[in-house]
């Protein structure tokens, strides 16, 4: 649980600093990491490697990030008013983060798949003739 709360965390603060890098023309990573899109997709990222943790579905990992995603970013624009389209924002960072944890989970699942297969060759169950 607590790698795929760290990764969320790290692709959060990756999503938001490329964010706010787009729409904030300073230069200075610390000016990019203070922001309030990089804090939001931080908290974002948090709440999404939760829920894969808990969740075995990748389809449910991506819808439920994208909702995840748009509540965070729209309690954003209620408590600070920040004038960024919160659902395009939301959708976007949602979209990205899920994606990439429905794609971590199937590339865990698949190892994990070929794991065992060549447990079960190394045993014999594949020799036939």
């Amino acid at each position: 649980m607590i790698k795929k709360i760290a990764l969320g965390i790290f692709a959060g603060t990756f999503l938001g600093i490329f964010i706010t890098s787009i729409f904030v023309p300073d230069d200075s990573i610390l000016d990019l990491f203070l922001t309030k899109i990089t804090a939001t997709s931080i908290i974002t990222g948090l709440l999404c490697g939760i829920y894969d943790h808990l969740s075995k579905s990748k389809l449910q990992v991506l819808s439920i990030s994208i909702l995840i995603s748009i509540i965070v970013f729209y309690l954003k624009y209620l408590i600070t008013g920040h004038d960024f389209d919160p659902l395009k924002m939301g959708l976007f960072v949602g979209t990205v983060l899920g994606s990439f944890f429905a794609t971590l989970k199937k590339i865990m699942n698949s190892f994990k798949m070929h794991e065992k297969l060549n447990k079960l060759r190394s045993r014999g169950f594949n020799n036939y003739f």
